[in-house]
């Protein structure tokens, strides 16, 4: 039950994990003995029927089905990009494995004939459109069509904008990127764009809350191809049993047919490196903070963002080129980005990892810190310390409510502690002060840095949700 938040995340957000679970033997199971690490009613399957609604497929393995049932769970998996729950019976271990003669694993078969219609059908329609515009999504990274897509939109050279949760899913320094769309909530230079196009082709995009800005866009359906994991929606009809990334290969292919576009260039909002009011030993608000992470940040680097106001600052900037960025808008579970940020580390130990985070989703998760240090890993780690639960603070009818407080913790200390012992540590509270210690922050030693800033001080999308509540 302790993965359980994590593998329903991992679920919304499109992630293939497998969730292996080791289970009493099955003669205990059988007999309903009372042990440990169970409700004590005897009842072994209520953790695997609660697993039920977060996994895309299940199985309990013994050596008569072994064999098969690991071939259909690890097809879901890579089918739905979802998790899928193996449970193994201490005992099941010593079973003799039970080979079917002549047992062929089922493949799935692309199918491209029909992605190479469906994208002849969609560059079709481009060619007729005076005023495209494209919204590329998440999932096409999920299902292995980003790199397509990223050669679809170069060589097609159509204008595209990325909404909230689909952000660095492509090339921000593109010529083609015209910025963040999300809905009326801010930046309405791109939401009229957008909107204005006579034809919005979405790859891979999904219509969440964040995503629309909080449900204010207004795209007209008909207007709309989306191309999903498994089906191409043309307005209100659609093509099923079509793979997202054949439909991007066959894109990338044919977009050199498309007539030259000139796009109207970036009209996204930047943060400015500083304001005409606010000199080196001000207070490091909004704009100072992710204007200097901006200039901090160098390709190849891998950008965590923990959600909440972090990512509504992280999410209007512009990247630079060959940067990876990752935040979980959609399942949104707190303090999620410190552990994701060590688990990126070891995955990618050549890389630099740079985590942001607030001090109270910090807290639940702090632990993780000690992992960094136990495996060598050298990231750099700003905690935002604005005294208590911001985001939470713009949408509470009363801010100051006790329940958006946090408790005051020595956060430097905290990185020693748990075994950064040679880290760079420091608490900064001026923009001078947090520019030295990024440019202090050198790649192959960790860098922990406490980063104060006024207690109300958010970014524009945190502002204006705070002010739709």
């Amino acid at each position: 039950m302790s993965a359980i938040n994590g593998v329903a995340g991992a679920y919304a957000e499109h992630l293939s994990v497998i969730h292996l679970v080791g289970l009493p033997e099955r003669a205990v199971m059988d007999e309903k003995r009372l042990v440990h690490h169970t409700l004590g009613n005897g009842q072994f399957m209520a953790f695997h029927d609660a697993a039920a609604h977060i996994v895309c497929a299940q199985t309990i393995l013994d050596g008569q089905n072994c064999v098969q049932e690991v071939e259909r769970v690890l097809a879901a998996l890579h089918r739905e990009r979802r998790p899928i729950y193996i449970g193994i019976p201490s005992d099941a271990a010593h079973d003799e494995v039970a080979m079917v003669e002549g047992h062929n694993p089922p493949r799935a078969q692309p199918n491209t004939a029909q992605a190479e219609h469906v994208a002849k059908r969609i560059i079709a329609q481009l060619e007729q459109s005076k005023t495209p515009c494209v919204l590329p999504g998440i999932l096409t990274a999920r299902f292995g069509g980003q790199e397509a897509m990223q050669q679809f939109l170069k060589r097609s050279g159509l204008p595209y904008a990325t909404m909230y949760m689909d952000k660095g899913v492509v090339d921000e320094q593109d010529a083609g990127f015209i910025g963040m769309y999300s809905g009326h909530l801010v930046q309405e230079a791109v939401a009229h764009f957008v909107e204005q196009a006579d034809l919005v082709l979405t790859l891979g995009a999904e219509m969440t809350d964040f995503n629309t800005g909080t449900f204010t866009q207004n795209l007209n359906p008909e207007r709309v191809i989306s191309v999903m994991p498994h089906e191409v929606r043309f307005g209100d009809g659609a093509v099923y049993a079509v793979a997202l990334v054949e439909v991007m290969e066959a894109l990338a292919a044919l977009a050199g047919t498309l007539p030259a576009y000139t796009g109207p260039g970036y009209w996204g909002t930047e943060f400015a490196p500083q304001q005409a009011d606010e000199g080196d030993d001000g207070a490091i608000r909004t704009h100072t903070l992710y204007s200097a992470v901006k200039d901090h940040l160098r390709a190849g680097d891998i950008v965590v963002s923990e959600t909440g106001t972090i990512a509504m600052g992280m999410g209007f900037i512009r990247l630079p080129e060959g940067v990876r960025y990752e935040e979980q808008s959609l399942w949104g579970a707190i303090g999620w980005a410190t552990p994701a940020a060590f688990g990126m580390a070891m995955a990618a130990p050549h890389k630099r990892v740079i985590l942001l985070t607030g001090e109270g989703s910090h807290q639940l998760t702090e632990q993780a810190v000690g992992e960094f240090a136990r495996f060598g890993c050298h990231p750099l780690i700003l905690v935002l310390n604005n005294d208590g639960y911001l985001i939470e603070r713009l949408l509470c009818d009363d801010g100051e409510r006790y329940y958006n407080d946090v408790a005051s913790w020595d956060y430097t200390a905290l990185a020693r502690a748990f075994g950064g012992k040679d880290w760079h540590c420091e608490r900064v509270s001026t923009p001078k002060a947090l520019r030295q210690a990024l440019a202090a922050a050198t790649p192959g030693q960790g860098a922990y840095l406490e980063v104060i800033a006024p207690r109300y001080d958010a970014p524009m999308m945190a502002e204006a949700m705070g002010k739709k509540q």
